[in-house]
């Protein structure tokens, strides 16, 4: 008997133990992962940011140290070459900027707490950029934030906050670029000289071994090498929810693309959670990974989740030269465009190098914020209605667009407006988002009642935010509606109708 027990035991554990390591470095086998979690879907909305050496210079944006090594630069960037050297002299190079990164406002309470208040669901840390500086304390990678510069531990910094609330963390990986991000000697597909018109007159990156790993002076497979390596030590140490990958990733072995889904499905489902991942391109399957357009939004609902980026400030990290910030009703807008096609958006915050967030970009996410605490009922939780929306805004492809991907569309989004209307639905509730408060236009059509919805049954039509008791009929033309008199507080950036269906 107790041996009989004994084998059930052990064959249980075996068990166990196989699900717990489930997953193998094979596409077919990683296609068992699932590509969204109800969380995820639910979310809508995160942010992250930009920060790093390149955010003391702060001009140019966050490919500075990539631009300032590189003369006859035409195009994006070209200014910066000659800048860096009449501002630092010919001598000064991207590593010599750590003596000036102290961060000594930043305080991690403070940076979540915006981000919260913004309405964001899952927060993150930039984990490493193109430049191959890490902001976690690693130990394969000298080139870190706890080591020199602002001797801040980013990555677990924002991941306690962040869970603290019982929000999802994000960790975002930009180094799969880091191969080629510096100019190399060499001519290859992997490490091209001439990749974005690029005419080198020298290779002047520092080239002593010491700096080896932060300007990627090393072999391919090296390179290749570390850039697992330095997952594997914020899987191991953190286990993001999710996984934010840049493009750069398709120029890593397909061999170390899988391993890195192996550790870390693995890994998850071992703390039983959740987890994404997402491609920009093809380097993971769309069948394990969310597709990110981004700055872009879709043509119409897709059947899958996706999500894209957008920026905060004037570029991704902090531009002094450029102190703007997104409107707040323009991206409440888009936020309902994106999300009106199954789409969620991702936030970028740029602060400065001593880890002040700019005004500008704090009284966007308020703006936001304002918003959100209102009318976060028609964003999230929500799925897709029968149709997008309708409205007068022509939204089209650029066929020049370099990330013009899975057919997503840029143009037109800056111009949404109150003459556009865009649906979710949660349960028997259908939100109709106007985009915008119509002072000369109070009546208007809700068509695709008269289309695809038009075997759909209304019980009642009110506005989030009003307490006017709301003036509609059916008519073959759809469901026309009235505004409210009175406009509800934050109407400018979006008035939402109510619809309750039978």
């Amino acid at each position: 008997m107790r041996k009989t027990l004994l084998i059930i035991f052990v064959h249980c554990f075996a068990l166990g133990f196989y699900a717990q390591n489930n997953y193998k470095p094979d596409w077919e086998n990683l296609k068992q992962h699932e590509a969204v979690p109800e969380w995820f879907a639910d979310a809508k909305l995160g942010v992250y940011f930009h920060w790093g050496i390149y955010s003391v210079p702060a001009y140019g944006g966050e490919w500075y140290p990539r631009w300032m090594y590189v003369p006859n630069r035409v195009g994006w960037g070209s200014e910066i070459y000659k800048k860096h050297r009449d501002t630092y002299g010919e001598n000064f190079h991207y590593h010599d900027f750590l003596k000036n990164w102290k961060a000594n406002k930043f305080n991690a309470k403070e940076w979540v707490d915006m981000f919260e208040g913004m309405g964001a669901k899952f927060i993150g840390s930039i984990a490493e950029h193109h430049d191959g500086f890490s902001l976690w304390n690693s130990e394969v990678n000298e080139w870190n934030s706890v080591d020199m510069g602002p001797k801040i531990n980013m990555v677990k910094s924002i991941a306690d906050e962040t869970k603290k609330r019982g929000l999802k963390f994000m960790a975002t990986f930009h180094h799969g670029f880091h191969n080629i991000f510096y100019p190399k000697k060499e001519a290859s597909y992997l490490r091209p000289l001439s990749r974005h018109n690029l005419v080198f007159k020298s290779v002047e990156v520092p080239q002593d071994e010491k700096y080896k790993k932060l300007y990627c002076n090393m072999s391919y497979d090296e390179a290749n090498n570390l850039w697992l390596d330095k997952l594997n030590e914020v899987i191991e140490a953190y286990c993001p929810d999710y996984i934010w990958m840049d493009f750069g990733q398709r120029y890593i072995k397909e061999s170390h693309r899988k391993q890195f889904l192996t550790n870390y499905f693995n890994k998850a489902q071992k703390l039983s959670k959740d987890v994404v991942v997402n491609t920009k391109g093809d380097f993971f399957p769309t069948e394990l990974a969310v597709v990110n357009v981004e700055r872009a939004t879709m043509e119409d609902i897709t059947p899958e989740v996706w999500i894209t980026d957008f920026i905060l400030g004037s570029s991704w990290c902090y531009n002094k030269e450029k102190r703007t910030a997104i409107d707040s009703g323009k991206a409440i807008r888009m936020l309902a465009e994106v999300v009106s096609k199954n789409g969620i958006m991702l936030l970028s915050a740029g602060p400065m190098a001593d880890g002040t967030m700019p005004e500008e970009q704090v009284k966007a996410m308020e703006g936001i914020g304002a918003w959100m605490t209102l009318y976060g009922a028609s964003i999230y939780n929500t799925r897709p209605f029968v149709s997008f929306g309708e409205g007068t805004t022509i939204l089209k492809r650029d066929p020049e667009d370099a990330w013009n991907q899975y057919g997503a569309i840029k143009k037109g989004l800056n111009q949404l407006n109150a003459s556009d209307i865009r649906y979710t639905q949660k349960g028997n509730i259908v939100y109709a988002i106007q985009l915008g408060w119509d002072s000369s236009n109070p009546q208007r059509y809700l068509s695709v009642f008269s289309k695809k919805a038009k075997h759909l049954k209304i019980k009642s039509i009110s506005v989030l935010g009003s307490k006017e008791k709301i003036i509609w009929k059916r008519t073959k033309k759809g469901v026309l509606v009235q505004q409210p008199k009175v406009k509800p507080d934050q109407a400018d950036k979006a008035l939402v109708y109510k619809i309750q269906l039978k």
